[in-house]
């Protein structure tokens, strides 16, 4: 019987580590690829409707105890421009889901603003709960408008009534000041924490 000689061995032994190699590469590939389609857990963030503050311009004003939150609208001032922000919590009636509460919001919507266009509307997370966020345009005077809103309905373990939460915004899309505020609005809403 033949023996191969010493070059055919080392031969096969490299030919086989670098087999190894491709196969561990091959599964580290697979593993980084179903790792990156897991969903990002996402915080649900407690909603205390007891307890609300306001920061305005790097100063801290803590509501007192017990004063309930309805609804802000402000005026922000970006780049010279001025965008809208606004946020309302009400209760959220039993029964109702959260499409059709959507539904009810966009209707209202086409009540104050009847050229309103929609745009697009899909999922999102608003505090870590379910959301829906809607885009919209319309006109308001002889200006363009282009609005997002954010709408989620939240329910808490401890039995407390659902409460409704829509944050919003609106500006002037023909700004090319304004190009980045609707993903910087994003941004913010996906960075809330609760205190």
């Amino acid at each position: 019987m033949a023996r191969a000689s010493i070059y055919d061995r080392i031969s096969q032994k490299r030919e086989a580590a670098e087999a190894l190699a491709r196969q561990q590469a091959e599964q580290e590939r697979e593993a980084a690829e179903a790792q990156s389609r897991m969903p990002i857990a996402v915080p649900v963030l407690p909603l205390n409707a007891q307890q609300n503050a306001l920061r305005i311009a790097g100063l801290h004003l803590q509501m007192p105890e017990g004063c309930g939150f309805r609804s802000i609208e402000t005026t922000l001032e970006l780049a010279g421009c001025e965008a809208t922000f606004a946020a309302r919590y009400r209760r959220a009636p039993e029964g109702l889901d959260l499409p059709h509460a959507v539904e009810l919001y966009v209707k209202n919507l086409r009540e104050r603003h009847v050229d309103m266009t929609l745009v697009r509307q899909g999922e999102a997370l608003l505090a870590g709960h379910s959301a829906i966020a809607v885009d919209y345009v319309f006109t308001s005077g002889q200006e363009r408008r282009h609005g997002r809103s954010v709408c989620a309905i939240i329910s808490n373990d401890e039995g407390a009534p659902r409460q409704w939460l829509d944050v919003s915004t609106q500006i002037n899309p023909d700004q090319s000041r304004m190009a980045d505020w609707l993903i910087e609005f994003d941004a913010m809403l996906a960075g809330m924490t609760a205190q």
